[in-house]
């Protein structure tokens, strides 16, 4: 009898499936254990790569203070006259491009894209690939093409005929251009990095790069535009005529002093000629404005804003005085010009720091008046002579008449043959820094480019100004007073509170007068008796200004409160307060201006970038029109 005992027959395995089993364990097993080594060698390559970017990084970090000791020696020596060496093809910057180029090498390809999309270290691996990508783009596209635009300054001379040679500026446009936009490609990528998602020794450096990139999209901002703008209106595509606004900062209004005097410019491809100077009682007043003026400029400055030349400069937005004071010229004597410029004896002293003394020849009712057919200025005199001295002998007529004689044979010596471009640019830079030096172009496009630029002085619309804080002066005295104001403006903290920040200023006003002012100076300077003061007092309405959407500044004089005049101008609250000076006296306003709630990023368009505070005010004979200062950022 047979017994089945569920053996398998002799020759057969009891578990076939499992060889197949073994093969496949041993498949998945060789799979792992290459992951894995793919892995580590990835890892490995990763590591690799990171210390070659970390190192290549480490070096270029060694080299940008040397690329910036360069460029601001390249600087100096433009405004010294010298020629410098050419930047573009400096040791240091070209090392600094293999440096950041090879910390984008290190950084690309499919490793790191892998990584950049890998959980938790994502993020990290994606921003390091992205600070390489924009520090090599900032040193292959941005920093060469400003570097190329401080050794186009440095070369720029003149022509066989005297003119300007605008060549090596129009040069330089293309690689401005390419650098804007790069700078803006870099700034694009970083804010696309969130900071939340990195460690804080990733997170911290991001920011400051950033905010770097941010600061140097200025400079690049203001480059583009003046490579671009600079040969044109300087009459490289075909004639140009500028009227020129002669400032007297003896009396003041917001935007500068009154215009003494109208000086009619025409340059031809770098050529300027000084075609006739006139006196600013020529022009107007007319009946009605000449423009239509908004709301908000009438209900603070008067209809007189838009009828007296006078007054232009009332508003402290200079593209609202360009229109009218080119609309006035053109009703007045018969000419359109392509814009307006303006200017104040502090900005024509450091000119003449630059050029030398200038003998001024002087009309003849000046001549007849001063007894003699040419007077001397120098940078040293130049500000007492145009706005004291000069009042000592002629009434206010034959004064704005030496004024323009004066700003004329200034500005005919600043560009003469032997003034260095280079030089005349310097004292211009400085001028424009204290808000001194005014440009208005009647040519949209150009405008719309010189938005947001310091001789824009765009003060109610553009993105620069938003978070700008006002503090602008105006004469109430029918004279010439304010030559006797010594004046300060600081910032003396800036503090974050539940409402948001604010910020406290200290203005100072002193009036330099002689104690008889009364009786010494002519009627015309001290003023006509039977006023609200004295002959002789300096009354100054004092305007606190803002930035746009915040709350109405607070004004306290001496340590105690003062009320006055508030209203919304162009979207600004506006505190003013009157402040009369007797010959001697002194007197402190500290100002008290809230941030707006929200106020904007800084935006590509030339905003105040994070971290900073600009403070428009009225230029005097004391003290610049512009602060620009570190400030908390609230919030």
């Amino acid at each position: 009898m047979t017994v089945d005992t569920g053996a398998a027959p002799a020759g057969t395995d009891p578990a076939a499936p499992a060889p197949r089993r073994r093969r496949a364990a041993r498949w998945v097993l060789l799979g792992t254990l290459a992951a894995v080594l793919v892995a580590g060698v990835c890892g490995a390559l990763l590591v690799r790569d990171a210390l070659t970017a970390r190192t290549a990084l480490t070096r270029a970090a060694e080299q940008v203070p040397v690329v910036s000791e360069e460029l601001r020696a390249g600087a100096r020596s433009e405004a010294d006259g010298a020629t410098p060496a050419t930047l573009a093809s400096s040791p240091a910057l070209a090392e600094l491009r293999a440096q950041t180029t090879a910390a984008r090498e290190a950084t690309d390809g499919p490793l790191w894209w892998l990584a950049a999309r890998t959980p938790v270290i994502g993020p990290s691996a994606g921003a390091a690939a992205d600070v390489a990508v924009v520090l090599d783009d900032v040193t292959d596209d941005v920093l060469p093409a400003l570097a190329g635009l401080a050794d186009a300054v440095a070369a720029t001379g003149r022509t066989p005929d005297g003119g300007i040679d605008l060549a090596p500026l129009r040069a330089a446009a293309p690689g401005m251009a390419t650098a804007r936009a790069s700078v803006d490609a870099s700034l694009a990528r970083l804010d696309a990095v969130d900071p939340d998602d990195l460690p804080t020794r990733l997170a911290d450096p991001v920011a400051t790069l950033r905010d770097r990139v941010d600061e140097l999209a200025g400079a690049v901002a203001t480059g583009d535009r003046a490579a671009a703008l600079a040969p044109a209106m300087l009459g490289a595509d075909g004639p140009r005529t500028y009227l020129v606004l002669s400032m007297s900062s003896a009396e003041l209004r917001q935007g500068g002093g009154i215009p003494g005097a109208l000086i009619l410019l025409r340059v031809d491809a770098g050529r300027v000629e000084v075609v006739r100077q006139v006196a600013a009682s020529a022009v107007g007043p007319f009946r009605s404005p000449v423009l239509p003026l908004s709301a908000d400029d009438e209900a603070a400055s008067t209809a007189r804003l838009g009828r007296f030349v006078q007054d232009v400069t009332a508003t402290p937005d200079f593209p609202t005085t360009g229109a009218l004071a080119a609309e006035m010229w053109a009703r007045a004597q018969g000419e359109q010009v392509d814009g307006v410029l303006a200017t104040d004896p502090v900005a024509l002293a450091r000119l003449l720091a630059e050029t030398g003394p200038v003998r001024v020849p002087v009309s003849r009712p000046v001549a007849a008046a001063l007894g003699r057919d040419a007077v001397e200025l120098t940078a040293e005199n130049a500000v007492d002579v145009l706005l004291r001295r000069v009042y000592d002998v002629l009434d206010p007529e034959t004064a704005d008449l030496f004024y323009a004689d004066a700003a004329a044979a200034v500005l005919a010596r600043a560009t003469s043959d032997d003034v260095s471009p280079a030089a005349l640019l310097a004292g211009l830079q400085h001028a424009a820094g204290e808000h001194r030096v005014r440009v208005w172009s009647a040519d949209p496009a150009e405008e719309a480019r010189l938005e947001g630029t310091l001789v824009a002085g765009s003060y109610a619309a553009a993105p620069r100004a938003a978070d700008a804080v006002g503090v602008f002066l105006t004469d109430h005295v029918a004279g010439k007073m304010s030559a006797y104001l010594d004046s300060s403006l600081r910032v003396v903290a800036s503090e974050c509170t539940a409402a948001g920040r604010v910020d406290t200023l200290e203005l100072t006003l002193a009036s330099s007068a002689p104690g008889d002012a009364a009786t010494s100076l002519p009627w015309y300077v001290a003023g006509l008796p039977g006023g609200a003061h004295p002959p002789g007092t300096l009354s100054l309405g004092v305007t606190v200004a803002g930035p746009r959407g915040g709350e109405t500044p607070r004004v306290a004089r001496d340590g105690s409160p003062v009320g006055g005049a508030a209203r919304t101008t162009h979207g600004r609250a506006t505190q003013s307060v009157t402040v009369a000076l007797a010959p001697g006296e002194s007197t402190t306003l500290r100002l008290a201006v809230p941030a707006a709630p929200a106020a904007p990023a800084a935006g590509r368009e030339g905003g105040t970038p994070p971290g900073r505070l600009e403070v428009w005010s009225t230029p005097t004979t004391t003290a610049g029109g512009l602060l620009d200062v570190e400030a908390p950022t609230c919030g």
